[in-house]
């Protein structure tokens, strides 16, 4: 089991609990979802923050439901009442059998993929003839109030490289477009803002780093007692084959 599926299958039972802005993006994004797909594939449905959506929308497509996490399919699956196809998966590297699709859709997932060019190329080539890949993924300013506290002492941050809007790996022979969007979220502290991370299983560091000495976390922590406000770069991504 990877370090992200762990982390966020030991999350799942209080991750409705504790998410904000991961339902707030789910509705925004499957406001922006539009015609009427046959067959839609989601990836990283989660605890189905999105999938509830899309269930409403399009009552009478065929949903595919997908996730890496266990603990987290069966909450989505308890919610939708079994309405769809519940499949372990890992969106990075998506099961070819699974057929085509009308629509692919995923919520703050992708930006977990460590290989993000070649896993758009991927899902691209399940969409069917004029099917649509609408996505929200995390940008490159995201979180940069921690990143910028930890520069101040001259400490690295864990947090993933997150795509730039300018430079999106684009699969060739596709047509794209990005819209951007830039929510906050308030917390208490800089240490509330790290549990709430672990809380919802999203405390895992990019490859190869090492972690912070306590005592220099704590200094920096410091800074944050009176509140702390980070922001989420949302990028909406379109796909269409």
């Amino acid at each position: 089991m990877s370090a992200i599926n762990k982390n966020f299958s030991s999350g799942a039972a209080k991750y409705d609990n504790v998410a904000y802005i991961q339902p707030l993006v789910a509705a925004r994004l499957a406001a922006k979802i539009d015609g009427g797909p046959r067959r839609i594939l989601e990836i990283g449905c989660g605890t189905g923050a999105l999938s509830l959506h899309l269930a409403k929308i399009f009552p009478d497509a065929e949903l595919i439901l997908t996730d890496i996490s266990l603990p987290m399919l069966e909450i989505c699956k308890a919610k939708l009442n079994g309405r769809g196809k519940f499949i372990i998966m890992d969106g990075e590297r998506p099961d070819t059998t699974i057929g085509q699709f009308d629509l692919i859709t995923s919520s703050l997932a992708m930006q977990w993929f460590k290989d993000l060019p070649r896993s758009l190329c991927q899902l691209k080539d399940l969409l069917r003839p004029g099917g649509k890949f609408v996505f929200a993924t995390l940008g490159k300013d995201s979180f940069k109030e921690w990143r910028m506290l930890l520069k101040k002492y001259n400490l690295s941050s864990g947090l993933h490289h997150y795509p730039d809007l300018l430079t999106f790996p684009w699969p060739s022979g596709s047509t794209s477009r990005m819209e951007e969007e830039f929510l906050t979220e308030n917390h208490s502290s800089g240490t509330a803002f790290l549990k709430t991370l672990k809380a919802i299983g999203a405390a895992t560091p990019r490859s190869g780093y090492k972690p912070l000495p306590t005592g220099a976390l704590k200094t920096a922590l410091l800074d944050t007692r009176g509140g702390f406000i980070v922001t989420y770069h949302i990028l909406y991504g379109f796909i269409e084959a």
